[in-house]
């Protein structure tokens, strides 16, 4: 789950999207001063799907290990903080494990997402409830559910394949001191709109790193329902330069809630236990 929601926009060779992600109220149209519009780009600057595809190589690595604070904010300013660890590694191109458990509060001490991420099949999700002592598996039909009360639904941390979306350059604007492309991103095939539950993503990649900094989200109603915002990018390690965005906040436009992401350690290239990705694993 987590790294799904770091990456946002995870893109495989020609195929991957712009997160699953994570990352992504009510009636209200976001202003976006200084855009170039689209026919205004010089020839030679990079398509939308080009963009896409760069923005999966700047943030791809062979495995990932990640422990991260979710603070979750209701409307009055209520607070719930959780503590995930989490972990994640490439198979092959067409193919990812993901695998995540709550370390603490109590409530929801050991509770386990596990992702089996494939390209041309449907993907296999479970998630384990210690409450109940029971593993529940997702279905496609549930994609569009919230995960454990965040602004995330399984959809936001999954996969989605390059060639089912069409990525259209809207612009570019500075993000946070960052000159940014502006891309939209919708479904073009019955399958796949009939799954997601978004009319279109917006996303903001930068020019010269091609990191997120921010998505829009808009639902099947056509209201801009969500958005993610990425910060705090900087390198993982001392001695890893590979920058990534340590803190995202998911706001719900539509109830007033918003999840806050913290990442306290994130690893590249690390070594992962098959213990970890293997359903035996998901009751501890």
């Amino acid at each position: 789950m987590t790294g799904n929601i770091l990456r946002t926009m995870h893109t495989r060779p020609n195929r991957r999207r712009l997160p699953a992600t994570f990352a992504m109220l009510a009636g209200a149209t976001l202003l976006l001063r200084g855009l170039a519009p689209a026919a205004a780009f010089a020839e030679g600057e990079p398509t939308g799907l080009e963009i896409a595809t760069k923005a999966d190589s700047a943030r791809r690595a062979k495995s990932e290990h990640q422990v991260l604070t979710m603070t979750l904010e209701n409307s009055r300013g209520q607070k719930r903080v959780r503590t995930i660890e989490g972990w994640e590694r490439e198979i092959s191109d067409d193919e990812e494990q993901r695998f995540s458990r709550f370390k603490e509060p109590a409530d929801v001490k050991d509770t386990t997402l596990l992702t089996y991420d494939y390209e041309d099949k449907d993907d296999d999700i479970w998630l384990y409830l210690p409450a109940l002592k029971k593993v529940k598996r997702i279905l496609s039909s549930n994609k569009g559910d919230y995960f454990m009360g965040s602004d995330f639904t399984y959809e936001d941390m999954e996969n989605i394949d390059l060639v089912n979306w069409t990525y259209t350059i809207a612009g570019k604007e500075t993000v946070d001191g960052t000159e940014c492309w502006i891309v939209d991103s919708v479904a073009n095939t019955d399958k796949e709109r009939g799954e997601t539950s978004y009319n279109k993503l917006r996303y903001w990649i930068g020019t010269e790193d091609y990191l997120f900094r921010k998505i829009d989200y808009t639902d099947k109603k056509d209201r801009f329902s969500k958005q993610l915002i990425v910060s705090d990018i900087h390198p993982t390690s001392p001695t890893d330069p590979r920058k990534r965005g340590h803190m995202m906040v998911m706001k719900n436009l539509l109830t007033e809630h918003k999840t806050e992401l913290n990442l306290s350690t994130l690893e590249l290239d690390v070594t992962v236990s098959d213990d970890f990705f293997s359903q035996r694993s998901l009751q501890p």
